[in-house]
């Protein structure tokens, strides 16, 4: 994200007071860095402040490729060393002194279980792929809960210098195949780089809305689906000097200050407008970046009712100077600084954000920034700069490999603690059994919440193995059926078969399972959709937001394919669970929503059942949001009862256990786990020492682990037969 006012350092640090400056694009400068910072601090206020980055997107594109298009006029090629050395000096300094900077606040104030995960994405930010390691785990539904990163907001910036890195190579290649007639082109070098600007763009727009419609999550942080906002800018960089002549004509001064005004304003209702739910990227992400080629269209001249007049005034413009700097710091602060005070973050502490992040991007820009691209290397060649870009990316990894190990050491002590702590009788949910005399259920957590070891999905046995192809179960393009054979007798020819179904909360109950499994010889299956609730119904609506027909699609696929496995192996119990108290189904006939699903879910219950399985709904857990979270945990978790909430706020309506009713079957049950997460109508973030929750609704692994002889018992009632005590495997 370039910021330095032209007549000063064009967008490549080099210096270039010819050109005029902008003080339109150094407002939009401003405004984008005002509407991403605003946003990430009072997100319900400003909730689509997120637009900022895709105008950012669109002044980069602009800027860039009128440098390139300007050496090219002047030399016929662009020095592709100089080039990147330049960006080097302009972006390197600041962005690597941050993540250094953000690294040592981590190991000072967040917990060692966060470390490795922070450690990584800050290397990842430091080598510009940030971006590919968000797309990556954003296919993974189960994730989006996870705590954010103090370095989450490099993903742009990632994005950002993968164009720097391949748009100069892609001109050059495209002025030499024009120079030599390759490609068979008789027209101006600029008509036929702009057409395959046009090309970019249309390819781009069109894989971003079709991977928005497929996957939004990952569509956010797909550079190719960026590319066509920065080729908008590229495109009014080549026509910027044929429409330079009109700019004089009063008529089209006048068509320019409205132009201005219907930029300004299409910017502004995106930013106030949009939100969680809004299918982003995709066609909406047009309003802003044709607002924004609609101010740098209109050019620095303006009528004086236009309002660049007001944006033109100095503490605008210094804001637009220092974007960069704001950009980098403002995210570090806000993730940091709760866990600095230890406390909910309350209104007098985002101000102080606010004027800590102004303050470090001051200091940055003057000392930090202006020093780097003018000084740093100034006399250099390009290979030395180079060289040191690659040394300096190396010191961030070694620092980041340094956390990590560190982490890993904290991790094994921590572990020690636990395995003495299991012991005492008070570990997890059995300080909640009845007769227990333990001191206080909801006492102090042990251990900080939120470790990567603690996700419910990582769980795993060494019995079990992902089916083979011919065998598997596609959910979303992707394997979800699982095979484990826990017989210790290779001579039992009919294991008892079980099979764990649902969506990422029936994935709470994997390791748990496991262990009773491994107690009891079982055969078992599991196949699990996040997101997706076990109802062979359209699912209309998930955490507030519109599903697309795409995801509808590949949850009814699943579902009816893991149906019809599991009445094809004919199981002896059917284990289900869902999170589907947040999830809105449609079967177009317009009953009330609870009746909907709930029939949708009795489809299922009862075609297992009628195949002869006993099938067992666990009910859903309380939902852990920000009251009893791993958030909370992680700031108040070590007082008493830092992490208490009324069960009637936190624990909903389950749709699956509203179905039983429907279909009074005695062979479909349900079990009930509440008392083990809630006492005296109050539920906690932490029981027996133990954080209940990995993110926000995802229950911990090792509290889960501790509801193993809990829910051995329960089914050993509910099913009427004997089950032996679980057993753990050894780690």
């Amino acid at each position: 994200m370039t910021n330095s006012p032209q007549n000063q350092v064009d967008s490549t640090g080099q210096s270039n007071k010819r050109k005029p400056f902008r003080a339109d694009i150094q407002a939009l400068r401003a405004i984008a860095v005002l509407l991403v910072v605003l946003n990430h601090i009072w997100p319900m206020r400003l909730s689509g402040g997120f637009v900022g980055v895709d105008v950012f997107f669109v002044i980069s594109g602009f800027l860039i490729t009128a440098h390139l298009l300007s050496e090219l006029r002047r030399t016929n090629t662009v020095s592709l060393p100089k080039f990147y050395a330049r960006r080097a000096r302009r972006l390197l300094p600041a962005a690597l002194l941050v993540g250094a900077l953000t690294l040592v606040a981590t190991l000072i104030w967040i917990p060692a279980e966060r470390w490795s995960r922070i450690a990584k994405e800050i290397f990842a930010s430091a080598a510009y792929f940030e971006n590919w390691l968000l797309t990556a785990s954003s296919v993974n539904y189960s994730d989006r809960g996870q705590a954010a990163t103090p370095a989450q907001h490099y993903w742009s910036l990632s994005v950002e210098e993968q164009f720097y890195l391949l748009w100069p190579l892609t001109l050059v290649v495209l002025s030499t195949l024009l120079a030599r007639r390759i490609l068979g082109l008789r027209t101006e070098r600029s008509k036929a780089i702009l057409l395959a600007i046009t090309i970019f763009a249309v390819l781009s727009f069109a894989f971003s809305v079709w991977q928005t419609d497929a996957n939004r999550a990952a569509a956010y942080f797909n550079t190719f689906g960026r590319v066509w906002e920065f080729m908008i800018g590229a495109g009014i960089a080549v026509v910027a000097p044929a429409i330079a002549g009109w700019y004089q004509r009063r008529p089209v001064a006048t068509l320019r200050g409205i132009a201005q005004l219907a930029g300004y304003a299409m910017i502004f209702w995106s930013a106030l407008r949009f939100n969680d739910a809004t299918a982003f990227p995709g066609p909406w992400a047009l309003l802003p970046v044709a607002g924004t080629a609609l101010v740098i269209v209109a050019g620095p001249e303006t009528p004086r009712w236009s309002p660049a007049k007001l944006l033109a005034w100095k503490p605008v413009q210094y804001v637009g100077d220092i974007s960069y700097s704001l950009y980098l710091w403002h995210w570090p602060v806000i993730v940091i600084v709760p866990f600095a005070l230890a406390r909910e973050v309350r209104l007098v502490d985002r101000l102080g954000m606010l004027a800590l992040s102004f303050l470090l991007a001051a200091l940055t820009k003057h000392f930090v920034e202006d020093p780097g691209r003018t000084k740093l290397f100034a006399q250099a060649r390009p290979r030395r700069t180079l060289l040191a870009t690659l040394a300096s990316v190396g010191v961030v990894a070694a620092l980041s490999a340094g956390a990590i190990a560190g982490a890993g050491v904290i991790h094994a002590r921590e572990t020690a603690r636990i395995e003495a702590a299991i012991g005492s009788g008070c570990f997890g949910a059995a300080a909640l059994k009845s007769g227990n005399t333990c001191e206080d259920p909801f006492g102090p957590a042990l251990f900080p919440a939120g470790a990567e070891s603690e996700a419910p999905w990582r769980a795993s046995a060494p019995e079990c193995q992902t089916a083979p192809e011919d065998r598997q179960i596609l959910a979303n393009g992707k394997p979800s059926y699982v095979e484990c054979n826990f017989k210790n007798d290779a001579s039992i020819s009919d294991p008892y078969r079980v099979w764990l179904i649902g969506d990422s909360h029936a994935e709470h109950w994997r390791a748990p399972i496991f262990d009773i499994a491994r107690a009891n010889e079982w055969e078992l299956h599991t196949t699990m959709q996040g997101g997706c609730p076990s109802v062979p119904v359209p699912m209309v609506q998930a955490f507030g937001a519109e599903t697309t027909e795409a995801k509808q699609n590949a949850c009814l696929e699943w579902i009816e394919e893991a149906s019809a496995r599991v009445l094809k192996n004919e199981p002896d119990l059917v284990i289900v669970s869902n999170f589907a108290s947040t999830e809105v189904v449609e079967d177009g006939s317009g009953r009330p929503q609870s009746e909907q699903l709930a029939d949708g879910m009795a489809v299922s219950l009862k075609a297992w059942s009628d195949a002869g399985a006993r099938v067992v709904v666990i009910r859903d857990v309380p939902t852990a949001g920000e009251k009893l979270g791993a958030d909370c945990v992680l700031l108040m978790g070590e007082k008493p009862r830092g992490c208490v909430a009324p069960q009637s706020e936190v624990l909903h309506v389950d749709p699956m256990v509203e179905a039983l009713a429907l279909v009074a079957d005695p062979q479909i049950t349900s079990i009930d786990l509440t008392r083990y997460f809630c006492l005296d109508n109050e539920c906690s973030g932490v029981i027996g020492a133990v954080p209940v929750f990995y993110d926000a609704d995802h229950v911990s692994a090792s509290f889960a682990r501790s509801l193993a002889p809990i829910l051995q018992r329960e089914l050993s009632v509910t099913l009427s037969i004997d089950l032996s005590e679980p057993v753990a495997a050894e780690m």
